[in-house]
């Protein structure tokens, strides 16, 4: 379960810490590179983060259109081999650097790449222990990272499809730090009854999943992959107070697929019933 918090998360957890170093990984032949796109959008970006309720409800990141980059092939991964698993992370970033920088030009927003650390078994991040229970990876405001756990069972199934969407989740959560969503929900919450906190924190949680199915819904046809692990992915997914019912994930998750873009992800003027 992917899980992100307003507050910190404090799971105790005795193990010593082995962090593996994020190398990047070279764009396609002839392709924009993500610092490209981010050079060219600073050198000219004239709209300011927005604040307040301006940030969840009227985001200069929804009136952009659909993904562009749409190829990014799956690498192939080896059992037990973290270091395959590495390298196919880091393909993974470079495919998610190039779509999201892409739209941050067109919002006018400033790109930077995210800070990203694998692990392999606990270490102490901004937010607390990591890992946590039901958390495959988590994105930390505290430290702007995101920590993402190879596990053994993980290691085991080269060819499950979760690990790829937990990423774009995860970096759906960076691209609602950078826009201003997320600062604007940490001002709100704390104002916030237990069942609006809730709520608000769903809404946060959605906008992720709904982020990375537009991700995916782009450069699907690139993968390789059919639409059994589709189908499987959804199958897997089941709901919580923080994270919404399964209904509402898929609802989302959908949602961004047909949308290819993040203009649909808009979950803060959605109607209750889709956020339950």
């Amino acid at each position: 379960m992917i899980r992100t918090r307003f507050r910190p998360i404090a799971v105790a957890i005795a193990a010593a810490a082995t962090v593996l170093s994020l190398s990047g990984t070279a764009a396609a032949s002839g392709a924009t590179t993500a610092s490209e796109v981010s050079g060219a959008t600073s050198a000219r970006a004239a709209t300011p983060v927005p604040t307040g309720k301006a940030a969840l409800t009227r985001n200069p990141i929804y009136k952009t259109g659909q993904f562009d980059f749409t190829e990014c092939k799956e690498l192939d991964r080896r059992p037990d081999d973290v270091e395959s698993y590495k390298i196919y992370l880091d393909h993974l970033l470079d495919c998610l650097n190039l779509s999201w920088a892409e739209e941050f030009r067109q919002a006018g927003l400033s790109f930077a790449k995210p800070k990203v650390r694998f692990i392999t078994s606990a270490v102490k991040t901004g937010c607390g222990k990591y890992p946590a229970p039901y958390a495959a990876g988590i994105y930390c405001q505290a430290d702007k990272t995101m920590w993402i756990l190879i596990y053994k069972q993980q290691l085991a199934d080269p060819s499950e499809f979760e690990l790829f969407q937990v990423i774009a989740h995860e970096y759906g959560h960076y691209v609602q730090d950078r826009v201003g969503i997320l600062r604007a929900t940490d001002k709100l919450a704390p104002h916030f009854g237990t069942a609006k906190f809730y709520s608000l924190n769903r809404r946060v949680e959605l906008q992720a999943e709904c982020f990375s199915g537009a991700f995916i819904g782009s450069i699907w046809h690139s993968l390789g992959r059919d639409q059994f692990d589709w189908d499987d992915l959804l199958d897997y997914k089941y709901g919580d107070k923080w994270h919404g019912t399964r209904k509402s994930i898929v609802y989302w998750l959908k949602r961004g697929w047909n949308g290819n873009g993040p203009s649909v992800c808009d979950t803060f003027t959605a109607p209750a019933s889709k956020v339950a």
